[in-house]
C-alpha cells in the first residue's frame, strides 16, 4: 500500500493530480477544507520530497496514513495524511501541510522527522505483537475513556509533536502540573507520553489506521482550546493549549513579571489532532502528535 503514498508525493511534486488512480467519485482535504486535488495548494508549491518519515498501513480497512518532510522551494514543511484505497483506486484523501509553529500551534519540526526514538524504530521482539482487538482498544482510548481502558506506557515513552521530540521548559513544566515533575535542571526536559488524566477527550473521535505489523495505532480527533501566551525566562511566545488544560496553563502566566513584554491575549481555536501511538509487549513504546490549528468552532469534515 505504501505505493499510493510514493505515488501521491510524487504527483504533488509534478503538479499534477492527474498522476493519482483516482475513484470515479472521491473525498478530499486539505487542512480540513474541502476541494479538488488541482485547487489544493499541495499541488501548487510543494516542489521535492526530503523523505517519508513514516507511513502505517492497514490493508483491512485499505487506509494508510503517512508523515513527510517535503520542501517548498526551499523551505520544509510537514505533511501527513490519509488515504482510503477501494478496488485499487484512491476514494479518500485527508491531507494536511504545516509550514510554521503557528499553524500546529506551537510545535513545529520538520528536521527531526528521521530522528525517530527507539520506542518507534525497534523490532517487536517475537511473540511480543498487540492484536488488531487491543490495537482498536488503544486507538479508541487516545481520545475517550470508554470502559476506562488502562494502556501503560514504558519508561522510554516520550512525547513526540509535529515531527520532534517535544523539551519543555522545567520551570513551566513545574508550575503547571502542580510540581509534580520535578526536573532538577534549567535545561528544556523530555515529557514520558501517556495516556494522562488531563488529556483532551473527543467522544466523536475516530480510529482510522491500525498497522498490526508495526504495532501502530493512528486515531483522529477535535480538540477545543485556546492559543495562548506561552511565557519562560527567554522568549514570549504562543501555544494551542487544549480547553482541559487551559486552567494549569494559565497557571504559568500568574507569577510571571510581564512588564516590557508583548502577551497575546486567549484567542479561541480548535486543534484537529492526529495521535499516533506504538504499543506491543504490553506497553506503549510511542507516541506522536500532529496539530493542525483551526478557528473557534471547526470540526473535521470527516466525523
Amino acid at each position: 500500500m505504501k505505493k499510493y503514498a510514493d505515488l501521491l508525493l510524487e504527483s504533488m511534486i509534478q503538479h499534477n493530480p492527474g498522476l493519482l488512480p483516482l475513484a470515479d467519485s472521491y473525498a478530499a482535504t486539505e487542512n480540513c477544507r474541502g476541494g479538488a486535488l488541482l485547487m489544493m495548494s499541495c499541488w501548487k508549491t510543494v516542489t521535492g520530497l526530503n523523505y517519508i518519515a513514516q507511513c502505517f498501513c492497514d490493508p483491512v480497512q485499505g487506509q494508510l496514513f503517512v508523515t513527510a518532510n517535503v520542501d517548498e522551494s526551499g523551505a520544509e514543511a510537514i505533511f501527513y495524511g490519509r488515504l482510503k484505497i477501494e478496488n485499487n483506486l484512491i476514494s479518500e484523501l485527508e491531507l494536511f501541510i504545516i509550514r510554521a509553529r503557528g499553524d500546529a500551534g506551537f510545535v513545529f519540526l520538520p528536521a527531526e522527522m528521521k530522528k525517530l526514538p527507539e520506542g518507534w524504530t525497534e523490532p517487536i521482539p517475537d511473540g511480543e505483537k498487540a492484536g488488531r482487538e487491543e490495537l482498536q482498544a488503544l486507538g479508541n482510548a487516545l481520545f475517550g475513556d470508554e470502559g476506562r481502558v488502562s494502556f501503560e506506557a514504558s519508561e522510554k515513552c516520550v512525547l513526540m509533536e509535529m515531527g520532534g521530540i517535544v523539551y519543555e521548559d522545567p520551570e513551566y513544566l513545574e508550575t503547571m502540573t502542580d510540581d509534580r515533575i520535578k526536573s532538577g535542571t534549567k535545561e528544556p526536559v523530555t515529557i514520558q507520553a501517556g495516556l494522562w488524566p488531563e488529556r483532551p477527550l473527543d467522544p466523536d473521535a475516530r480510529v482510522a489506521v491500525i498497522d498490526e505489523e508495526q504495532g501502530a495505532v493512528i486515531s483522529f480527533g477535535v480538540v477545543p482550546g485556546y492559543v495562548s501566551a506561552y511565557i519562560t525566562a527567554n522568549a514570549t511566545a504562543s501555544c494551542f493549549v487544549p480547553a482541559s488544560m487551559i486552567d494549569m496553563h494559565r497557571k504559568t502566566l500568574k507569577d510571571r513579571n510581564l512588564s516590557g513584554r508583548r502577551v497575546l491575549k486567549d484567542i479561541p481555536a480548535v486543534g484537529i489532532t492526529a495521535e499516533m501511538a506504538r504499543y506491543y509487549s504490553g506497553k506503549i513504546h510511542g507516541m506522536h502528535r500532529y496539530v493542525c490549528v483551526q478557528g473557534p468552532g471547526a470540526v473535521s469534515p470527516w466525523v
